[in-house]
């Protein structure tokens, strides 16, 4: 498997984390696809994280999915307000001040069936909520939210190819769409923040990958198996992407799941407001996630026993980990 090392990092910005032109692997034959899974993999194994380029969600609906986003933000809080995340339902709008993240939120998923609600009782499993006098909003949210999950699939394509597993492994126990998708706005500020200019604390995902698109301002940090604070600067036209618990344990430990964090990029008089997208790809609820024998070294037997998406989600949020079956950036 390649090393990263040997990874290309082509942008003028400098940075020890991967850069993957994703072209290839979309267009090119099965050589092409295997360098660059294999690329994706080893980023996965050693960094947690890397820049995707060539990625195929265009630029013009990501544009207009930030524009959209500022304006919902933009809007007077009594009105968001009307959409407000509550303890039974895991979507909507959540306020600065509901909890120790400097920022407020908005989160969704895929639009529900009335009949698919009394199937899993789950927070997050459940209708998404909009104002109904904001229609550009939903309809540019959900187009987004299919965007990434097609392209997530890709990803998660190439990651069974390198694991020497069915191409289609990871993507057909994603097809429930049940993923999570969070729109952060971090207001601008007079003052740094008082505790380490954090604006969010470190933590890993609790899903499978993660796509983060930042926007203008950075913030983004994460954390190497050394211990180390790496940067994630803003590299035009790539999204970056992050593995998750559930990889990690699918994995038995062979993906890193990196932990990372939203601080203030340097110390001003005036600290920019920050907008970022996380798409948070998750799998089946009755998908069952055990470790493939690819992943396991001769002789040696799985970390963790099979369990299935619900069930992870249920201990992990006994555990008291996060309200949401995600964590935020």
């Amino acid at each position: 498997m390649i090393s990263i090392n040997e990874l290309s990092k082509e942008s003028i910005v400098s940075t020890a984390i991967p850069v993957i032109d994703f072209h290839l692997f979309l267009v090119g034959d099965t050589v092409a696809k295997e360098l660059i899974a294999n690329q994706i993999a080893s980023a996965l194994q050693e960094m947690g994280c890397f820049y995707l380029k060539n990625h195929d969600i265009s630029a013009t609906l990501i544009a207009q999915t930030f524009a959209q986003a500022k304006h919902f933000f933009a809007l007077p809080l009594e009105e968001k307000k009307q959409i407000a995340l509550t303890e039974k339902c895991h979507r909507g709008y959540i306020p600065m001040g509901m909890s120790s993240i400097l920022s407020e939120q908005f989160y969704f998923g895929r639009e529900m069936n009335p009949e698919e609600l009394d199937k899993l009782n789950h927070p997050f499993h459940q209708p998404n909520q909009w104002l109904q006098n904001q229609p550009e909003f939903r309809e540019a949210m959900l187009q987004f939210f299919t965007a990434c999950h097609a392209s997530t699939l890709k990803v998660l394509e190439a990651l069974a190819i390198a694991l020497k597993l069915p191409e289609f492994y990871f993507a057909e126990l994603h097809s429930e769409q049940n993923h999570a998708m969070g729109l952060h706005h971090y207001p601008a500020a007079s003052e740094p923040a008082k505790i380490q200019n954090i604006r969010l604390g470190e933590h890993t995902d609790g899903n499978t990958i993660t796509y983060v698109f930042q926007h203008e301002v950075e913030g983004l940090e994460i954390c190497s198996k050394t211990g180390e604070r790496i940067p994630v600067p803003l590299i035009p036209d790539t999204v970056v992407v992050m593995a998750g618990e559930i990889l990690q344990r699918w994995t038995n430990d062979k993906v890193y799941a990196t932990k990372h964090q939203v601080a203030i990029p340097y110390a001003s008089q005036l600290i920019q407001p920050r907008y970022s997208f996380a798409f948070f790809a998750s799998p089946n609820n009755a998908a069952e996630i055990t470790c493939p024998k690819s992943c396991l070294e001769a002789n040696k037997t799985a970390k963790y026993p099979p369990i299935l998406t619900s069930e992870f989600y249920t201990q992990r949020n006994n555990n008291n980990t996060s309200i949401l079956i995600t964590s935020k950036n």
